[in-house]
């Protein structure tokens, strides 16, 4: 069973990063504050969707667990699929993983803006 996020991204002050909002349903409401993401320990795997009040393209993210040893291969990037939704597994003992979405603009590629570093954690009830 997948746990589904919603996220709306816009252009930061600076126009470097994507500032990103959190919820728990496509029209951002039910929102989640900050970006400690807490999901069921059963939940399996973590879904990232845009929401339907995003002024960016969500194409992909990247995520990698805390305390782990660094680096970076293909099985911790994600490339998001035709609904703008990007997916990682997640096991069923708590851990922290650390994501960075990825954002582009619509239309045209004019710039790719990453989120903020969102950290996912399973350790809230079986759902």
């Amino acid at each position: 069973m997948a746990y589904t996020i919603y996220v709306d991204g816009k252009i930061s002050a600076d126009g470097n990063f994507a500032d990103c909002t959190y919820s728990l349903n496509a029209d951002g409401s039910d929102p989640i504050p900050g970006s400690e993401l807490h999901i069921p320990l059963n939940a399996g795997e973590c879904v990232f969707t845009q929401g339907d009040n995003t002024e960016l393209l969500l194409i992909g993210a990247t995520f990698k667990t805390i305390g782990s040893t660094p680096g970076m291969n293909a099985s911790n990037f994600a490339p998001a699929n035709d609904e703008n939704s990007v997916s990682f597994s997640m096991p069923a003992t708590t851990i922290t993983k650390g994501v960075v979405l990825l954002f582009s603009t619509p239309g045209v590629v004019q710039n790719l803006y990453p989120s903020s570093d969102p950290q996912v954690i399973n350790d809230q009830p079986s759902c």
